[in-house]
């Protein structure tokens, strides 16, 4: 998509999260993509869909906890910045998180704390666009296909917050090529993550696609 469309779909999500949150019903909404056969798509067009559900998913109440006490993403942003990295510019950090579970996962993340992107201003959110383009374009050139994969929004359970840290999640299930990642025992069972590839030799690869 070029970034003028982009910058409209990032629109329409804060639209969607100011008008949402006002209702009682609803304690957390979750935009997200899953695009390829491998995550389950069967309509091919391009879509996103939006989750709101009448409590905290688990996952975010963990994130919650964690920002309260500390928040390690931007505990962090320096040893992202220096070696994680794959793209990143005045505003936004594009890394391999250093605890990654999927060989090429990338997060998108604010340098300075912001809660969702209904706090972004102009250059904020022109910067943002050009990251998921960013990301989109280097996934596919570095897989030579449109790759596959799970892309969430973390944002704040409420419009109003002061701790929670927003970012972008990619998971694709790749662990090289056109081979899944398969979550077996030790990941199935124990909640485990075998890694295939350092998340440092992953970012240098993925930095390598991004920045062309």
């Amino acid at each position: 998509m070029p970034l003028n469309q982009i910058e409209l779909l990032i629109l329409s999500w804060i639209d969607r999260y100011k008008d949402l949150y006002t209702r009682d019903d609803i304690k957390y909404v979750l935009p997200f993509e899953n695009r390829g056969e491998e995550c389950g798509v069967t309509l091919h067009h391009p879509h996103g869909q939006i989750y709101c559900y009448p409590f905290i998913p688990p996952v975010i109440h963990k994130e919650i906890k964690s920002f309260k006490e500390n928040n390690y993403l931007l505990s962090i942003m320096g040893i992202l910045e220096k070696k994680y990295y794959v793209y990143q510019d005045e505003h936004f950090i594009v890394a391999v998180p250093p605890f990654a579970r999927y060989a090429y996962e990338i997060w998108i993340i604010p340098k300075l704390r912001v809660s969702g992107p209904w706090e972004f201003n102009d250059d904020q959110l022109q910067s943002f666009a050009l990251c998921l383009q960013k990301v989109v374009k280097g996934y596919d050139s570095f897989l030579q296909k449109k790759c596959p994969y799970i892309m969430g929004l973390h944002a704040a359970p409420s419009l109003v917050d002061n701790t929670f840290h927003f970012h972008v999640e990619f998971y694709p299930p790749l662990r090289s090529g056109d081979k899944p990642k398969i979550l077996a025992g030790s990941e199935s069972m124990a909640g485990v993550f075998i890694m295939d590839v350092l998340p440092e030799e992953t970012a240098v690869i993925l930095r390598e696609y991004i920045n062309q």
